[in-house]
Formats: structure tokens, C-alpha cells, sequence
């Protein structure tokens, strides 16, 4: 079951941050003026992490979790995102997510659980479109 991290440091003035989480999920979701406008949904944290990541003006991404725990004679390095370029079927994590979400309000997890299931694959090349939309700012 998702719960609140309540104390939370807040590091940008235009969005506020929550964050929730549990066993197998963290969920981060960024608001501008009292709505959501991002979101980050981690989960499979006991096996192999993975993200989703929503947008209000670019959609979803998808990542796989670099832990930074590659070798055992070596301190843990910082956790990255990699970009995984398979599809991805949203339709199952949603429904984990939505039998998770009691504690986080209904008006949250239905926003966030219609995101999900609105976009029940992400396109392989996802991520190419990303990045050339941010080269022509």
C-alpha cells in the first residue's frame, strides 16, 4: 500500500512535489498551481526497476533503474535513468497501481490510474522523439 513521505524538501519554487511510497513502488508527482503536471511511477523496486515517467506537455517515458550497485568492492554509485525502447503494456502496472493507491485520494490515483490506461503501450522510438523536441528549443 502507497503512504505519504511527508517531509519532503521542496527544490523548485513553480511545482510542488509529493511523494509516495510502498514495498514494490514509488510514486513522485510534481503540481503547478494545485494540478498535477508530472508524474514518476517506479516499480518492480525488489527485482528490476523500472519508471514511467508522464508529462504534461511530452507524455510518457519509460526507463529501466541503474541502481549503481554494479560492483561489490566498489562504493554504490547514483541511480540513473536509461531509456528502455521496448513497448510496454501499461494495462497491468495501472491495476497494480489503482490496488495501491487507497491512501493517496481518489481524485489522485483516478488522474493518474486514467493516465495509465490511456496509454496502454508506449511507441519504441519514444524516446528519440524526445530528445530531438528538446534539441529545437
Amino acid at each position: 500500500m502507497l503512504h505519504e513521505i511527508t517531509h519532503l524538501r521542496q527544490s523548485d519554487r513553480n511545482h510542488v512535489k509529493r511523494w509516495f511510497t510502498s514495498r514494490d513502488m514509488d510514486l513522485f508527482i510534481w503540481f503547478r498551481n494545485g494540478e498535477p503536471v508530472r508524474f514518476q511511477l517506479t516499480y518492480d523496486k525488489r527485482d528490476k526497476e523500472k519508471a514511467i515517467c508522464w508529462n504534461f506537455h511530452l507524455g510518457f517515458s519509460h526507463y529501466f533503474v541503474d541502481t549503481g550497485e554494479t560492483r561489490l568492492d566498489h562504493y554504490k554509485q547514483t541511480p540513473i535513468l536509461i531509456t528502455l525502447c521496448s513497448q510496454q503494456n501499461l494495462t497491468t502496472l495501472a491495476r497494480e497501481f489503482l490496488g495501491d493507491s487507497e491512501n493517496i485520494g481518489f481524485g489522485l490515483s483516478d488522474f493518474i490510474y486514467a493516465r495509465l490506461m490511456a496509454h496502454p503501450t508506449i511507441p519504441a522510438k519514444h524516446s528519440a522523439a524526445h530528445t530531438d523536441h528538446d534539441r529545437t528549443r
